[in-house]
């Protein structure tokens, strides 16, 4: 059986033919539950890059004149290309990301649901006047407000969901008018550059177009007129930079690390069962999972106890939706294992898992983390639950609210006074009070 570090994706150096010339880069695929090589992909250079926004900029004219109806058309073409080829995507899907069959189709229908959501709600968002009162006596004027889209959006998606979330922000832009340019993560390309296949096949407008490679993204940065970010903290602040550099606007998604609070009279076993459920799942590559806990000192030690169980329960055994799978890429096996390491340097303590067993990381609990250890100060993205001891609520929910705080919050308490209160506090995080779905909720076009 090859070992984990033979599954992750590299980008090879130029190939040189017999000819003596020299080739494009490329990236090599590997497909992460058994480390084969799933295929090839061309390398784009930023000049290739350059010329693929130039071709779109001059496509984005005749796109744009077709108005709401003629764009819907072909999207609808476009929802009958998806379906028609729905196994050949879920499969590769799958395969490039090492997601279980249902977490691959769950993701399609992610895709498909947000191209309903615009098709459907295309007039409604683009159109419309807004009047506007008289600014004198005897003046009938009245305020229109035009929509008119970007040229050429760029949409630089994650590996963790590289379909669903690329495809969400790169639909309405095409319904808006705009012609996309979609920049897929390099350890998961494939389904995106099917995808953009599968639009030019169907003779629509050359207005959606894949690039691949890690030059690929700063070249986009460079050309584009409005950028879609989703991804790290890190890579967002250099995107967000590089698009006020040049004074376009960008949306930024970024990822962060969302909590769990267990306060002393909180069911610990259902808390325990749920906060192991929201964090290990998917091998908590979910970017709502559940990435840091903080207990309060009285229930402690009897919580950590639970959560070891439940975790050591939760291994590959339980079956492909419910145990911990394979990750995505050996890189981030890597990356998981060494905020482990730091974890452990700096005195936590080892409760169970911590190692990785072939092409996936072990449910793996850390009882007394400190915030100052790199697992609760950086994105882990991995079945990774490190438990922090405190004082009392005001604690946890100060250490719960600080940078890089996540989407999504969890508390667990009887005291449904002190949910309330919470759900205030912590907003804009979306909050749920003794309830777990938050975690694990799949993202949406809305």
């Amino acid at each position: 059986m090859r070992t984990a570090q033979s599954t992750y994706l590299v980008e090879s150096p130029r190939q040189v033919p017999s000819s003596g010339k020299v080739g494009p880069p490329m990236l090599i695929v590997i497909a992460p539950i058994d480390g084969r090589v799933i295929d090839t992909v061309p390398a784009d250079t930023p000049e290739q890059v350059r010329d693929a926004v130039e071709r779109l900029r001059d496509n984005s004219v005749l796109w744009r004149s077709l108005g709401v109806v003629g764009r819907i058309h072909w999207l609808n073409m476009f929802r009958n290309w998806l379906l028609d080829n729905h196994d050949g995507l879920v499969r590769l899907l799958g395969l490039e990301t090492g997601k279980s069959e249902s977490e691959a189709e769950t993701e399609f229908a992610l895709t498909i649901d947000a191209l309903d959501h615009y098709r459907a709600n295309a007039a409604d968002f683009l159109g419309g006047k807004l009047p506007q009162a008289p600014m004198r006596p005897g003046a009938i004027m009245q305020l229109t407000i035009a929509q008119q889209a970007s040229a050429v959006v760029g949409v630089i998606g994650p590996w963790t969901y590289p379909l669903a979330l690329t495809m969400i922000d790169a639909l309405p832009a095409l319904v808006a008018g705009a012609a996309v340019i979609v920049k897929p993560s390099s350890q998961t390309p494939l389904t995106l550059r099917a995808v953009a296949a599968g639009w030019a096949s169907l003779g629509a407008p050359a207005v959606f177009e894949s690039v691949a490679g890690h030059d690929a993204g700063p070249a986009i940065l460079d050309r584009v007129d409005y950028i879609r970010f989703t991804g790290s903290m890190e890579t967002g602040k250099v995107v967000a930079l590089r698009a006020a550099a040049r004074l376009i606007p960008c949306c930024l998604d970024l990822g962060g690390k969302s909590a769990a609070v267990v306060l002393a009279d909180a069911d610990l076993g259902k808390a325990a069962a749920s906060i192991a459920l929201g964090g290990l799942a998917n091998s908590g590559q979910n970017p709502n999972g559940i990435e840091r806990v903080y207990v309060e000192n009285a229930v402690y030690d009897a919580f950590v106890d639970k959560l070891v169980d439940e975790a050591a329960a939760f291994g590959p055994n339980l079956g492909e939706d419910t145990g911990v799978g394979v990750m995505t890429s050996a890189k981030h096996i890597e990356f998981v294992r060494d905020q482990v390491r730091d974890a452990l340097l700096k005195g936590a303590t080892l409760r169970c898992g911590g190692a990785a067993v072939g092409h996936s990381f072990e449910p793996t609990v850390l009882a007394d983390a400190d915030p100052t250890m790199s697992v609760l100060t950086q994105q882990t993205l991995g079945p990774v639950l490190p438990v922090v001891r405190l004082a009392d609520a005001g604690e946890a929910f100060e250490l719960a609210l600080r940078t890089p705080a996540g989407p999504c919050i969890s508390v667990w308490t009887a005291d449904a006074a002190v949910g309330a209160r919470a759900i205030g506090r912590f907003a804009p995080a979306r909050v749920g009070v003794n309830d777990v779905s938050i975690h694990l909720a799949h993202p949406a076009p809305y």
